[in-house]
Formats: structure tokens, C-alpha cells, sequence
């Protein structure tokens, strides 16, 4: 027995007549009632009864044609489900993220991954800059955003965002006012930095843009999360580096200026198991890296 014969038996059951139902089945009639009758003769069960003039279904053949389309239905159903999730349109995905993502590149993200994949489930995690690729290695997560801070063995990766530090000031500093800012400029300023365990790029980062300016910060205080960094700065307790993109969060007393001349490019990954390739991630990044184009122009 095959699907074949499920879909033949229910032509006939429906119809009630060989001929019709072979013309709705685009196949002759004789092969047709040859099949039905190979499979009663299978089954060891009547399903027609069958006259001169016409056909009934036996008691038998009624509760056989109710279990038939449910196994057609079924068959259909799953088809259609292992194609979704063959196209990454189904299935659960853990996301990690750290802090500055959560209100830079996750938002726009995960608005239109939820649009264009509104049944996919996905779970956001939260760890420390530090932590995402053991995450990922540990199988916390399935996919994370990630910066450079650690090795990536056996870990794929795609840039999604080419950030740069602007300053923030206290929205009453002498330099608020400057359409971009020398460095050289703030060597007598006290700096709130990144606590080099925590964040060491933005640490190595801060301590590379001072020196070519040709000082040493004077630490103010050092923090782990740049949503701290800028209550310091909006409190009036230093300046600070901070990525471009979190330009977009306003805060009280808070002012950002660009830097005058070229610095290094603060990366944004997205990090995954080369272990772990399935379609859930390659749609989850190909719609970041788009999300990301739109909102973050000529940043990625």
C-alpha cells in the first residue's frame, strides 16, 4: 500500500463511479479498479460494495476513507512543514546579545526578523561581551552577536556592523559646541574608560586613540557598559568614547562629537557554531545584515 492507493480509493469513495473517478484522476478506468481491488485484496477487507448499477462503501471502506484523508492530510502537512523549515521559516533560535545591541542593532533587527519570519520562536539571551563565543561553545545560544575580543575556533562569522567612537560630552562642556573634536584637545580631561576585563577593545581602543594624541587618559572612573558610561558623562563625572550608532539614544546632558582624523573601526559579528550551519541562522543573518544596511547607512 502507498499514497497512490490512499488517493485512488478516495476518488472512487467520493464519486461513487469508476469512470468518474478515473477522469478525475487522469488515469484509464481498468488500472483504476485493478488497483482498488489489489488493495482490498491487501487489506483482507471490502471496502466497495459494488452492483450493476452502482457502488456503495461498506462499512468498512466509510471509516477507511475517514482514516485515508487524514494520513493524505498529514502527508500534506508535513511536506509543507519540512519545507518551512528547510527555508528557515520555523523552529526556535536563541539569540545572544550584549548590552550596547540591545538598543543599537537589536531593535531594527529583530523587528524585521519577526516580520519576515513572524513563526520562528526566538529567545534573547544576555551575557557579557566577553562571554558570547563561550556561549555559543557551550550551546546557550544558537547564533550571537559578538565583537573581537576573543578566538573564534571552530566559531563562523559574518561583520554586520563598521563602527567608530564618537566622544560624549556633558552637554555644557567648552567642546559641546565644536562641530568635531581634536583629542588633543581633551589631555587634561578625565576620561570614564572601559574596564579592560570586560570590554578589552574599547579599552585597547581608548588607550591607542589618547597616545596618538600623545597623552595618557586621566581615569575618572572605569565601567563595563557603555548605558553606564553616558549617565557618568550626563552626571558630569568625565567624558567618554562610545560606538557612533549609540548616537541614537538621547540622554539629559549628553552631547556627541565626532573625532577629527582617521581611527580605527570598532567590528560587530555575528558569531555561530560552523558545526551548526541551518537555514534558521543564514535567514537570521541575511535579515540582520539587511536590517542593519537600512538603519546604520555606510556601516556596514
Amino acid at each position: 500500500m502507498d499514497l497512490r492507493h490512499l488517493r485512488y480509493f478516495i476518488a472512487v469513495a467520493e464519486e461513487l463511479h469508476f469512470t468518474k473517478a478515473a477522469e478525475r484522476l487522469h488515469i484509464a478506468q481498468p488500472p483504476l479498479s485493478k488497483q482498488i481491488r489489489q488493495l482490498e485484496a491487501e487489506m483482507g477487507v471490502t471496502l466497495l460494495q459494488r452492483t450493476n448499477r452502482h457502488i456503495e462503501l461498506t462499512d468498512a471502506g466509510r471509516v477507511f476513507l475517514e482514516k485515508a484523508k487524514q494520513i493524505l492530510l498529514a502527508t500534506s502537512s508535513a511536506v509543507t512543514e519540512a519545507q518551512r523549515t528547510q527555508r528557515g521559516d520555523i523552529g526556535k533560535l536563541a539569540v545572544g546579545f550584549f548590552e550596547h545591541t540591545s538598543y543599537t542593532l537589536l531593535p531594527p533587527i529583530m523587528r524585521a526578523y519577526r516580520q519576515r519570519y513572524p513563526t520562528v520562536e526566538v529567545q534573547l539571551r544576555w551575557f557579557p561581551v566577553i562571554e558570547q563565543v563561550n556561549a555559543l561553545e557551550r550551546g546557550d545560544v544558537d547564533i550571537s552577536f559578538v565583537r573581537p575580543v576573543t578566538q573564534f575556533d571552530g566559531i563562523a562569522s559574518e561583520t554586520i556592523l563598521k563602527d567608530r567612537f564618537v566622544l560624549a560630552l556633558p552637554s555644557d562642556h567648552p567642546l559641546a559646541s565644536e562641530d568635531e573634536v581634536n583629542l588633543k584637545d581633551c589631555a587634561d580631561e578625565r576620561f570614564i574608560v572601559y574596564t579592560q576585563r570586560l570590554a578589552p577593545d574599547f579599552y585597547a581602543i581608548t588607550l591607542k586613540l589618547c597616545a596618538l594624541a600623545g597623552f595618557v587618559p586621566q581615569v575618572a572612573l572605569d565601567v563595563g557598559q557603555v548605558y553606564t558610561t553616558l549617565g557618568l558623562v550626563s552626571s558630569g563625572d568625565g567624558i567618554a568614547f562610545v560606538p557612533e550608532s549609540v548616537q541614537r539614544v538621547r540622554f539629559e546632558n549628553v552631547t556627541y562629537k565626532r573625532l577629527k582624523g582617521r581611527q580605527p573601526k570598532i567590528e560587530v559579528l555575528l558569531a555561530w557554531k560552523q558545526s551548526n550551519p541551518s537555514p534558521l541562522l543564514t535567514a537570521f543573518v541575511d535579515t540582520a545584515k539587511r536590517a542593519v544596511a537600512a538603519s546604520f547607512p555606510g556601516k556596514t
